[in-house]
């Protein structure tokens, strides 16, 4: 690996590139952002950047070269990324893209590995990237009205944090990133079991705000009965559409490469408890966390 390894940021300004950039900031990268951003960052990250090891560029004084790699966050152009004077070579650099899995797949032709993500919970708040049933869920209950919602197919909802972690771990190893890689929890949700505990976060919030607390905020809720399915997706007889709609992706890839760079595999550490009270919290004052 070399000393300082250079990786620039390019693309959707996210709730997950802020997340990832966090993350990195904890190595000795060499992080290359683009200006729109980079103020924002050095402000944010400003205890980080003193105390640290990694250091923040622009994209106007540092163009991808051989040996860097650029993560393409969702489905920005490459010819509009600030700062890049001239095309790099694409043989000398490698390139990452990541997006949501709900976004349409788009081939950039030259593209090194795609990392599809599933069921990401935000820690801030966008439009483009809120579960849409969260969305739906919080004025309804601010209104006092108990939302109506379908009882649709599985959620395997993973926490940003568990997803950024894993970004950095990947790209701190010297093995190229895996062709292709899915990341989501490894734990299915239902609508019904996902809104539960979004609706006890929701009461505890206003319990607390308000100073007023009933028995159903001070009594602890069980968790729910999850179950924990294997990493790897076996080959299954026909399934109804009911059924192939709720398979888990596959996690086989981002398990073996992440067990490659480091020795673990991948093991999301952060509580869709925790990673709801997160996005309500930003949900209710987005100023806090907005990007």
């Amino acid at each position: 690996m070399a000393e300082h390894p250079v990786i620039h940021i390019v693309g959707e300004s996210s709730s997950l590139v802020y997340a990832t950039i966090e993350r990195l900031l904890r190595t000795n990268t060499h992080l290359v952002i683009e200006p729109t951003i980079l103020d924002a960052i050095k402000t944010t990250f400003s205890a980080e950047l003193e105390f640290g090891h990694a250091s923040v560029f622009s994209s106007m004084d540092l163009a991808p070269s051989s040996g860097h790699r650029v993560l393409l966050f969702g489905h920005a152009s490459l010819e509009r990324a600030e700062g890049w004077s001239t095309q790099p070579e694409l043989s000398d650099i490698e390139l990452i893209h990541i997006h949501a899995a709900e976004q349409k797949r788009a081939s950039l032709g030259w593209q090194d590995a795609e990392v599809l993500i599933y069921d990401m919970i935000p820690m801030r708040v966008q439009p483009f990237s809120l579960p849409a049933s969260f969305a739906a869920w919080l004025p309804a209950l601010k209104s006092g009205k108990e939302p109506s919602f379908s009882m649709g197919q599985d959620h395997w909802w993973v926490a940003e944090l568990d997803v950024a972690d894993a970004l950095a771990r990947l790209l701190m190893c010297d093995t190229p990133f895996p062709p292709f890689c899915s990341m989501s929890g490894r734990r299915a949700w239902s609508i019904q079991q996902t809104y539960e505990e979004f609706y006890l976060l929701y009461k505890r919030t206003m319990a607390g705000q308000s100073g007023v607390f009933g028995i159903e905020e001070l009594t602890a809720a069980p968790a729910p009965n999850i179950e924990l399915q294997p990493l790897v997706i076996t080959d299954q007889p026909p399934m109804s559409i009911k059924e192939n709609s709720s398979l888990r992706p596959d996690l086989s890839n981002v398990h073996d490469a992440l067990h490659h760079a480091d020795g673990d595999g991948w093991r999301p550490l952060v509580p869709i408890r925790t990673s709801l009270m997160h996005c309500l919290a930003s949900m209710l004052d987005p100023s806090q966390l907005s990007v």
